[in-house]
């Protein structure tokens, strides 16, 4: 069977593979044909290591999530290796890291992205997810916009630091982690996610 296919809950949506295809030609601007080479698969059928990460979200409704593996020339997002699209169930990972054989994700963000398709799936309506993405989770922080200090990121950032915590991750390494894509400014949201994991949740 081909890996885009799959059984659907009743009522839901299947989605074409060509109509997932043009999407991602828009997205990164692609030539003609280029977006064939993109490898789909969905998120139930993911290899060992990845399925842990889906399995620890506990939610079937991730399942069909689509995953798209983009080669690296054709990659966009710079240093960062994942990117989701909620509304449309899918995610989009670089395919070095994606395939890479040391550590594998150690940073969790599968967990992160299918947080991210989760949270589009429990709001009532989509303006309701694009609502928490522009409003602060912190509002007392005083950043300058709504990333990542918003509501939306508060709940995945926190699923994906729990994840970690699980696999034995300390504190000091998911900092150091999370420092390779962001920014010192961001750090005080960081921190006070961290501390919501390592020490409120001890008390």
């Amino acid at each position: 069977m081909n890996t885009f296919e799959r059984d659907y809950l009743p009522g839901e949506r299947r989605p074409e593979k060509s109509a997932v295809l043009q999407n991602l030609q828009k997205r990164f601007s692609l030539k003609e044909g280029a977006a064939e080479r993109i490898k789909l698969i969905r998120a139930k059928d993911l290899s060992d290591n990845y399925q842990i990460q889906r399995e620890a979200l506990d939610d079937g409704r991730l399942n069909g999530v689509s995953i798209a593996i983009v080669p690296d020339d054709l990659w966009v997002k710079g240093s960062q290796p994942s990117e989701s699209d909620a509304e449309s169930q899918l995610i989009l990972v670089k395919q070095s890291y994606f395939e890479t054989q040391e550590k594998p994700d150690e940073i969790a963000w599968l967990v992160h992205e299918l947080a991210h398709c989760q949270n589009f799936l429990d709001s009532e309506t989509p303006k309701d997810y694009q609502k928490n993405m522009r409003t602060f989770a912190f509002e007392d922080l005083e950043t300058e916009d709504f990333y990542p200090n918003n509501l939306v990121e508060q709940q995945v950032f926190t699923k994906q630091f729990k994840f970690l915590k699980g696999q034995g991750k300390n504190r000091e390494d998911v900092l150091k982690m999370i420092s390779a894509y962001y920014q010192e400014k961001d750090f005080p949201f960081f921190n006070r996610l961290l501390d919501s994991v390592y020490i409120i949740s001890h008390r």
